[in-house]
């Protein structure tokens, strides 16, 4: 446990899944956490559990992220985990314009809007975390969803770019690359493997899952949401506070 009381911290995406879970664990250290989600019902019930506030933002519209971080003020913990998975494209020819757009201005241009929103104050400050909530796609090719498997490749990279930018100012910037994580956004992806990817026809979307377990996890066992928001509250730390630029993995061993 880390003792965040007095730290104010954003999580992107919080209304379900991951961003739930780190906003609770964020909460229970003691952080004042603001749960920003695209659907705003979501949102308020993650905040009314971790003793939150919520908001309605699409943040990959850079007008609504200013105008969301105006509103919240101070920001000691930036957290983007908001996601989206691409449509199934193999090859990569069946995804449209429009797919890749949409892919890349929620899982890259948001975590260059969240980032330019907090940048005056942290550098100010000479403290401060931004953590991007990654992909391990992003790290070993998905031919099976080409936009998500790239914009996650772009996100490990804009991480460092951003790790390079802040260092001189005390402001770490670190990816965590999760793996198999039983989640909403898992049923809808084995929803889609189960109609249209080889060998998986016929399957449920929890089948799909632990198919995908069985064959690529050295220790057979899926990740969860706590592992996860342990990940981020560690580097949200001061224990971490020499760590920046790092791509990290937590996916039982895929990327070994």
């Amino acid at each position: 446990m880390f003792d965040f009381s007095n730290r104010t911290a954003v999580v992107t995406g919080g209304g379900r899944g991951l961003g739930r879970s780190i906003a609770h664990g964020l909460a229970a250290q003691g952080a004042k956490v603001h749960v920003l989600d695209v659907d705003l019902i979501a949102a308020e019930e993650t905040a009314a559990t971790c003793g939150g506030i919520a908001a309605q933002c699409d943040v990959s519209i850079n007008e609504q992220v200013q105008a969301c971080f105006s509103q919240i003020g101070h920001v000691d913990f930036l957290i983007n985990n908001a996601g989206v998975v691409s449509k199934p494209g193999q090859p990569f020819t069946n995804n449209t314009e429009e797919d890749w757009d949409r892919t890349f201005a929620i899982n890259v241009k948001s975590i260059r809007h969240t980032a330019a929103a907090v940048s005056e104050q942290m550098r100010a400050d000479g403290n401060g975390r931004i953590i991007n909530i990654s992909s391990i796609t992003g790290v070993i090719a998905a031919p099976f969803m080409p936009p998500y498997s790239v914009s996650k490749a772009a996100a490990n990279g804009l991480t460092r770019v951003l790790a390079r930018d802040f260092a001189p100012f005390g402001v770490t910037v670190n990816a965590i690359c999760p793996g198999f994580v039983w989640s909403p956004l898992w049923e809808d992806l084995g929803e889609e493997m189960a109609e249209t990817s080889q060998g998986a026809q016929g399957n449920n979307a929890q089948e799909v899952f632990q198919g995908r377990i069985d064959a690529l996890v050295p220790m057979k066992r899926p990740q969860t949401p706590e592992e996860i928001a342990g990940t981020v509250s560690f580097l949200c730390s001061d224990s971490a506070r020499n760590i920046t630029g790092q791509i990290l993995s937590v996916d039982g061993g895929i990327t070994i």
